[in-house]
Order: structure tokens, then C-alpha cells, then sequence
């Protein structure tokens, strides 16, 4: 999900989800830890990591 989000929209953006909103916490903190990667560098690495989990 963190990689996706970094490689189209780019660092995080948006208020933090609420304490209780534990799912949308985990995403957003995921996509927080990868803020400053390149939007081309984020999609290859989704894509390697699809292909790898395809093989």
C-alpha cells in the first residue's frame, strides 16, 4: 500500500486517521516512513515486489 501511495501521489499528505481508526493509522504511518522517496523509485519497487510475488 506504502509504495503505491508514494509512487502516485507522492509524500504523505492529510491529517494522521484518528487513534481508534487503527487500519488507516497503520497505512498512514507505513506511507509516513517512506516521505521523500522518488515517485519513480517507489513504483519500481511496487513493481519488483508484485512480480515477486507473482513468481
Amino acid at each position: 500500500y506504502a509504495l503505491y501511495k508514494q509512487g502516485a501521489d507522492g509524500d504523505v499528505a492529510g491529517p494522521k486517521p484518528g487513534f481508534f481508526d487503527f487500519v488507516g493509522t497503520a497505512k498512514y504511518e507505513a506511507w509516513a516512513k517512506l516521505k521523500g522517496t522518488a515517485k519513480n523509485e517507489a513504483m519500481q519497487k511496487y513493481i519488483d515486489l508484485v512480480a515477486k510475488l507473482r513468481a
